[in-house]
């Protein structure tokens, strides 16, 4: 322990002094895909249904800083703007009523993650391939009756970076997204129908845990 404590707090910073001081920004664009939520209908269907986010694009910027030459620290942020399928018509849709049947938008969902990690180039050269691990938070915020959820997340990812002059570079990394949500923080939905025994209700909430996986590209920028 006082070996590794050592590396971490003398060796890193001085192998980071000296070499020539680098940072990467790359703002990435990319595909991300998984993600569920928990809907409890006692209504028309009763039931506990599993309601998938749909898959859909992201943003995304990275600011990264070398260490030593195989070793990055990287700071990393995204955005999905994406929406819940609603298959079965929980979120608001006749004869659930809890908004407008022709209102627009009802479903929108974002997610929002940053992470910091550590990059590991395991190989030299124009063509970097690289692993990496990484921890933050993603926030949920959804237009529906979906509480907002801030949840500590991990990440891990593959990829590779490609280098195209001294200044310029492409990215290409698949990353996993994994975080323990809380299944109390949920919202409950009641209204009068005469189908219902009783009084209709939803409970929307989280499930034990939601995980993502993403592809992306960017552009590294070194200065």
């Amino acid at each position: 322990m006082r070996r590794l404590m050592f590396f971490l707090v003398f060796i890193v910073p001085v192998a980071a002094l000296a070499q020539e001081q680098r940072f990467e920004l790359t703002p990435t664009v990319g595909y991300r895909w998984g993600g569920s939520v928990v809907l409890e209908e006692n209504a028309f269907q009763p039931g506990v249904y599993d309601v998938d986010l749909a898959t859909n694009g992201e943003l995304g910027l990275r600011l990264g800083y070398l260490l030593t030459p195989a070793l990055e620290l990287e700071l990393m942020f995204s955005w999905q703007n994406t929406e819940l399928k609603d298959n079965h018509g929980f979120f608001g849709e006749e004869p659930g009523g809890t908004v407008p049947a022709e209102a627009t938008g009802v479903l929108d969902t974002d997610v929002v993650t940053w992470q910091l990690g550590l990059v590991w180039h395991f190989m030299d050269g124009p063509t970097r391939p690289f692993v990496l691990i990484a921890a933050g938070q993603s926030m949920i915020d959804s237009e529906t009756p979906l509480p907002d959820e801030t949840v500590f997340t991990y990440g891990l990812g593959v990829g590779v970076k490609i280098e195209m002059s001294s200044r310029l570079g492409l990215l290409l990394e698949a990353r996993f997204n994994r975080g323990e949500t809380d299944e109390n923080n949920s919202a409950l939905v009641e209204w009068e129908h005469r189908d219902c025994v009783g009084t209709c209700s939803y409970t929307y909430r989280y499930d034990k845990s939601f995980s993502q996986g993403s592809l992306v590209a960017g552009l590294v920028i070194a200065f």
